[in-house]
C-alpha cells in the first residue's frame, strides 16, 4: 500500500535526433506499447505523454518528435520540430537520447548546445549499445564528460538492457508532490488518437520503402458499443492516386493486412474486441492545414466514447 503522503511525480521530456530510439525507450519504461515505432525517421509527429509508476513515483514521459533542422519548404517538417520544442517547456527534466552508433556527432552536439539554453537538467541516454563496440561507447562517454555532462546512462531500449536502472534514476529526479493521473492510466491522449497512430505505424512498417511521409490517418468515428466492443472508422489521406493504389494493394490485399495488424494492436491496448474499417482518400491539399489537422484526434472531444483512455495492462 502506497502512502499518499509519499506520492510524487515528475515530467521527463524524451528528446533527441530522429531515429535515436525515443519511442522504443518510452514503451520500454512504460512496460507496454504506446508510442509508434518504425524504421522511418521522423515517424513521431506529436508529443505523447506516457505515464509510468515506480513505487510511489509517477513518471510522466513526453515522447517527442525528433529534433532536426527543418527545410523551409517542408510544412510537415516544421510542424514536427515545433511540436518537439514545445514539449520541452512542459518538462522538469530532459532525457536526451543518443544513438550509440552516431555517438557525439555534430548533429547531437548541436542539439545538446541548443538544449542547454532551456535551462533544464539534462540526462544523456546512450541507446542501442548492443550494436556498437565498447571502445566506441567509451569514446562517446569521454567526449560528453569533457563537455560537462555528468549523468550519462548506457542502455538498449529494444533489448531492455539498463532500462530499470534508468527508470530508478529518473524516479530520483521526480520531486513534485502527489500524482496527477489515475493509477491505471498510461497516457493522457484519447484512444481515438492512439488508434490513428497505430494505423499510421502499420502503414510505415508495411510500406516504408514505397510510402512517403505525406500521409495521415484520421479517426472519423470511435464508438463503444453496448457490449463493450469498439467500432472505428478511419480515413487514410494521401496526396496522389498512385499512393492510394499502393495502400489498397492488389485485390485489396494490402489494406486488408493493414486493417488486421492495426486492429490487433488497438484491441490489445483497449482491452476489448475492435471492429476497424479503413478508407483511403486522395486529398491533395490536406497538408496546407496540417497543424489543425494533426490536433483533431488529440484534443479532448466532448463525446466520452471518443475520449476513452488506454489503461494499464
Amino acid at each position: 500500500m502506497i502512502d499518499e503522503n509519499l506520492k510524487k511525480h515528475g515530467i521527463i521530456a524524451i528528446v533527441g535526433a530522429p531515429n535515436a530510439g525515443k519511442s522504443t525507450l518510452t514503451n520500454a519504461i512504460l512496460g507496454q506499447k504506446l508510442s509508434i515505432v518504425s524504421p522511418k525517421v521522423q515517424t513521431t509527429r506529436n508529443s505523447i505523454r506516457a505515464i509510468a509508476i515506480e513505487g510511489e513515483t509517477q513518471i510522466i514521459l513526453i515522447d517527442t518528435p525528433g529534433i532536426f533542422i527543418p527545410r523551409d519548404d517542408k510544412i510537415l517538417e516544421r510542424v514536427i520540430v515545433k511540436s518537439a520544442w514545445q514539449a520541452l517547456r512542459e518538462a522538469d527534466q530532459i532525457c536526451f537520447v543518443i544513438d550509440a552508433e552516431s555517438g557525439a556527432n555534430q548533429e547531437n552536439l548541436r542539439i545538446l548546445n541548443d538544449l542547454k539554453k532551456e535551462d533544464l537538467p539534462i540526462t544523456i541516454v546512450v541507446n542501442k549499445i548492443d550494436l556498437v563496440k565498447k571502445s566506441k561507447m567509451l569514446e562517446t562517454f569521454a567526449i560528453l564528460s569533457n563537455l560537462g555532462f555528468i549523468d550519462i546512462i548506457p542502455i538498449s531500449a529494444l533489448q531492455n538492457e539498463g532500462v530499470e536502472k534508468l527508470k530508478k534514476f529518473l524516479c530520483e529526479k521526480c520531486q513534485n508532490p502527489t500524482w496527477i493521473y489515475d493509477e491505471d492510466q498510461i497516457t493522457d491522449a484519447p484512444m481515438r488518437f492512439i488508434a490513428s497512430e497505430i494505423t499510421r505505424e502499420k502503414l510505415f512498417l508495411n510500406l516504408h520503402k514505397e510510402l512517403p511521409y505525406s500521409i495521415a490517418v484520421k479517426t472519423d468515428n470511435y464508438e463503444i458499443l453496448n457490449n463493450g466492443e469498439i467500432k472505428i472508422h478511419q480515413t487514410i489521406l494521401v496526396l496522389k492516386d498512385s499512393q492510394k493504389s499502393i495502400i489498397v494493394g492488389k485485390k485489396g490485399e494490402m489494406i486488408k493486412k493493414l486493417g488486421q495488424d492495426s486492429r490487433l494492436d488497438i484491441a490489445e491496448i483497449a482491452g476489448t474486441k475492435v471492429h476497424l474499417f479503413l478508407f483511403v482518400k486522395v486529398k491533395q491539399d490536406w497538408m496546407r492545414n496540417i497543424e489543425n489537422f494533426e490536433k483533431i484526434d488529440i484534443e479532448k472531444l466532448p463525446n466520452s466514447n471518443s475520449n476513452s483512455k488506454p489503461k494499464k495492462k
